[in-house]
């Protein structure tokens, strides 16, 4: 059995890298990144007004000012404001010349002649200046990342129609297991629903990768392997659960050596999820997951997704915040580096959930996060600090 660390250190140095494609932007969310991104033009392109008002000298504030032009947002005005006048404008607009200010028209008054003046207190100028947000041939966007929302409104913004991104990869799932029944059964006798295969896909898209599910394989090495080896040739990464322990029927392992695989590891001191095999093939690797759902789901977030994220050049992280604990917890065995469901309290504290062990699931529903609670330590008191990594 190795640490966490170790382990994880051989997933993420194991990776190989998938290649690049172009996309259209509307289709590029949720994609790694995979070249920077640059501006095309300074923006704002001009000064422009940040509220609807009058444009103005700054000098001549309180003054009885002419009115010379209206400027709407998408139109460039044509006067110039010299002393004594001034521009009524559009939030948006561009600032015409001579004019190095901008009042609301809630702090306007309007005279007799179809004058105006300001009745306000001077204070921002209401000028957004150019290019104070982008300069031209600026990097907007790195690589690295996973494209958001606001990432797409960035590159709109700075004419990009198409992006280049990281290819999405391909994982095949399998679960194992005589008692599994998928969910559209009523398990019966000793059977239980095979909740895994599902989680598992779930995780795999929310992680920017394309999965294929391949069914149960019964627990006998022609099933497991004839699964196996056919979701090893399809995909990039395989994630096969149950059958990696050190049972009867756990003959996951070996199945994975007559295939060619090389076993890095195969116990993991982490809870949940002991059982854990990493073995890597050409430009293949394989993940044996523990059976329990929890353990599936954790193994996935703190190794699977590492590996994802290095295989597309990704190297965001999951959020881990350091948070006060809100109650007192303690545990039997400290042997392991350890995993406990928490929520946050309304003071933004964590707050432990009741949690029976690695098959209680619906633990999870409502945690907001995972707090880590190191190797060989039993007992955390309320009001330390611990860490705490957003699932």
């Amino acid at each position: 059995m190795i640490t966490f660390e170790e382990a994880f250190r051989i997933v993420t140095e194991k990776h190989f890298r998938t290649g690049k494609e172009t996309v259209a932007l509307a289709e590029a969310c949720g994609r790694a990144l995979a070249v920077p991104v640059r501006s095309d033009m300074d923006m704002p392109p001009w000064d422009k007004s940040a509220v609807d008002g009058y444009a103005c000298r700054h000098e001549e504030l309180g003054r009885e000012l002419t009115v010379i032009e209206t400027v709407a947002a998408g139109v460039m005005p044509v006067k110039e404001v010299v002393p004594g006048s001034c521009s009524r404008i559009m939030t948006g607009a561009a600032v015409p010349a001579g004019a190095d200010y901008v009042f609301m028209l809630e702090d306007s008054e309007e005279l007799p002649g179809g004058n105006v003046r300001f009745t306000g207190r001077p204070g921002n100028t209401n000028i957004a200046k150019a290019g104070e947000d982008i300069m031209k041939e600026q990097t907007v966007l790195r690589p690295g990342r996973y494209i958001r929302p606001q990432d797409i409104a960035v590159m709109a913004a700075v004419g990009v129609t198409e992006v280049t991104v990281s290819i999405r990869p391909k994982v095949g799932v399998i679960s194992t297991g005589n008692e599994l029944v998928e969910p559209d059964r009523v398990p019966a006798g000793a059977q239980i629903r095979n909740s895994n295969s599902l989680q598992l896909m779930a995780q795999v898209a929310r992680a920017g990768a394309i999965g294929k599910y391949y069914g149960i394989a019964r627990d006998d090495e022609a099933s497991i392997t004839h699964l196996l080896k056919r979701a090893i040739d399809e995909n990039d990464v395989v994630l096969i659960s149950g059958g990696v322990s050190f049972g009867d029927f756990d003959l996951v392992p070996g199945v994975m050596r007559s295939l060619g695989l090389i076993i890095h590891f195969d116990q993991v001191a982490m809870q949940p999820g002991k059982p854990f095999t990493f073995c890597t093939g050409d430009r293949k690797a394989v993940f044996g997951l523990p059976g329990n759902p929890v353990s599936t789901f954790v193994q996935f977030e703190v190794m699977v997704r590492a590996f994802l994220n290095r295989m597309t050049g990704v190297t965001e992280t999951a959020p881990v915040l350091q948070m006060i604990l809100a109650a007192d917890y303690s545990r039997k065995s400290a042997g392991r580096l350890s995993w406990i469901p928490c929520t946050v309290t309304p003071a933004g504290e964590a707050m432990p959930l009741e949690y029976h062990g690695s098959a209680h699931i619906s633990a999870l529903i409502g945690a907001w996060g995972m707090i880590t609670i190191p190797r060989g330590q039993s007992w955390i008191q309320k009001g330390e600090t611990v860490s705490v990594r957003q699932i």
